[in-house]
């Protein structure tokens, strides 16, 4: 195998790069987006029996223990307590697009790899045909098979490797693409209950 990529030309360094750049991105991302399903229910039916017998301090551990966007959410909210609907709603859409920024974070360096790869495999294949043409006109047509092979081989497997690379990194986009939209529903969903559950202040709740 390493024979093969070594013939691939100056294209497959950045191509290996890429598709280590990839892998990383791509576990961390799925970690991080599988951990974020919280179980909102009963996140929100807990917060709102500790903040109704005034416990705010063990509301704050737990929205720092809990996992996802709306502990997220909570736990910056917090400092919010009481407020009146309006001003609390506008203070934690500010709060939610901060969360959906955390969980698009990097998926750009995923899209940007899906679409390089095949072009840095079309520039290796454009290379090689170069570096065949550049035999030919050295052997005034004259050059064998073996000698024309190598850089038709170079176009070939720049090609391949550039798809390699691509395609599963368009694929796994997509996927967490979709775990990222699945979270953002949830935050919409649950938008509305939290907003509720903050905005019922108590003067005798313990700090």
């Amino acid at each position: 195998m390493l024979e093969i990529l070594k013939q691939g030309g100056a294209t497959i360094i950045p191509l290996l790069f890429c598709s280590v750049v990839s892998l990383a991105v791509a576990l961390e991302r799925l970690i991080y987006l599988k951990k974020a399903k919280g179980n909102n229910f009963k996140l929100l039916e807990t917060v709102r029996l500790k903040l109704s017998k005034g416990k705010m301090g063990e509301v704050k551990k737990i929205a720092m223990n809990a996992k996802g966007p709306i502990a997220g959410m909570l736990e910056e909210g917090i400092k919010y307590y009481g407020q009146g609907k309006e001003e609390l709603r506008s203070n934690l859409e500010l709060i939610g697009q901060n969360e959906i920024k955390k969980l698009e974070k990097r998926l750009g360096v995923l899209d940007l790899i899906a679409t390089i790869s095949p072009l840095l495999g079309l520039l290796g294949t454009v290379l090689g045909i170069i570096d065949s043409f550049n035999i030919l006109a050295g052997a005034q047509g004259m050059a064998t098979p073996a000698a024309l092979s190598s850089g038709i081989s170079e176009a070939l497997i720049s090609t391949a490797v550039g798809l390699v690379v691509a395609i599963p990194t368009m694929l796994v986009y997509t996927y967490l693409l979709g775990l990222v939209q699945d979270r953002i529903e949830d935050i919409n969903y649950w938008f509305v209950d939290l907003v509720e559950a903050l905005s019922q202040g108590d003067n005798n709740v313990q700090i």
